[in-house]
């Protein structure tokens, strides 16, 4: 059986909580809100003056913070002392996007020791960047780069094995340096461990908050079926899939997959195409729809070649189109705070690809 990698895996043991309550209230005097430890439960948290009310704040402490892991944190914290507390506030060294947006709904604060609060609680909203933690790395852009997307999904697509320099500069046809410098970035991070392997769920994740693919909607999907069309988009729609060609995505891939995701008759198929070109010839052959209601397909541009080119064949029982690797879909997913990570955690991908989500 796979090893499931966790940040305990590269020694990323979770934050003292005396740090912690030292980093919150040094966080909170940097925008100008007094606090100190609570004077009556010094393991309850913190007492922090707002405009003049008092506020107790219950400090919660973590190392990496994802959504996974906050499904079973926040189900724990049910007891009587977090209930009176009229602020929760989580501490972490990192607490990815999508994670700060489950807090947000929940009503909890945050503090990324990174350098940026969260704080919520009646009379107070403060969402700002402060001064990081001493102790913690300045946050760095991983994804500044395309490379570093590239590299983050070549480790994400085979979790198992250890990223080599030399081998995935080889696949993703990059030079080494560039490979080299986008993996001391991530092991600087802690998302990838001394032997090359990532670090999941957490790669995953920030990976998600990466993954922004540009997009259009097209009128009549109905005309792929012409091979003459088909073939001037260069869909590559054969039996199987070979080269480079679309993609199903979202939700339609998810259930062709198994997921537990509904799609109604007649939904608009979501396709990943390999570049603006394409997405351009597109438009102009399918035609562009007076709205979105009215929208036949979403067409994407893939934000790395490995989407276009590492394709599943059709389902028999499902839609006709091949299906873009359950990696691609996850990510589609994962940028939907609803829904979409309702699915993704109910969902196991098919025997031969590992969940890294």
């Amino acid at each position: 059986m796979t090893e499931h990698r966790t940040a305990e895996t590269i020694d990323t043991m979770p934050i003292d909580r005396r740090r912690a309550i030292d980093a919150a209230t040094a966080a909170l005097t940097a925008v100008g809100i007094a606090a100190a430890p609570s004077p009556e439960d010094l393991t309850a948290g913190l007492t922090a003056e707002v405009n003049g009310v008092r506020l107790n704040i219950y400090v919660e402490v973590a190392a990496t913070v994802t959504p996974e892991s906050l499904t079973n944190q926040l189900h724990r914290r049910s007891d009587t002392s977090l209930q009176a507390a009229p602020a929760h506030l989580l501490v972490a060294d990192r607490i990815v996007a999508a994670a700060r947006e489950v807090l947000r709904e929940q009503g909890w604060s945050w503090l990324d020791l990174r350098g940026h609060l969260h704080l919520s609680g009646p009379g107070v909203l403060v969402d700002t960047a402060v001064p990081a933690a001493p102790d913690v790395p300045r946050p760095v852009d991983l994804f500044a780069g395309k490379v570093a997307l590239e590299v983050a999904c070549a480790l994400l697509l085979t979790p198992e094995r250890p990223g080599s320099v030399r081998q995935l500069a080889r696949e993703l046809q990059r030079s080494p340096s560039s490979v080299s410098a986008v993996m001391n970035s991530l092991r600087k991070a802690q998302l990838v461990d001394a032997q090359g392997l990532p670090v999941t769920p957490e790669l995953f994740w920030e990976t998600a908050s990466a993954w922004r693919p540009a997009r259009t909607t097209v009128a009549r999907v109905a005309l792929l079926d012409d091979p003459t069309i088909a073939g001037a988009l260069r869909t590559g729609w054969g039996e199987p899939p070979t080269g480079v060609g679309w993609a199903l995505t979202d939700t339609m891939a998810a259930a062709a997959y198994g997921a537990p995701a509904g799609v109604r008759a007649g939904y608009p198929p979501d396709f990943y195409v390999p570049d603006k070109t394409t997405a351009h010839r597109a438009e102009a052959l399918l035609g562009v729809p007076a709205s979105e209601a009215a929208r036949g397909a979403t067409i994407r541009i893939a934000p790395v070649p490995q989407v276009c080119s590492l394709r599943f064949p059709a389902p028999p029982d499902g839609p006709p189109w091949p299906l873009a690797h359950p990696l691609f879909v996850a990510l589609d997913l994962a940028a939907d705070p609803g829904r979409g990570r309702e699915i993704l955690e109910g969902w196991n991908p098919p025997q031969e690809v590992t969940r890294v989500w």
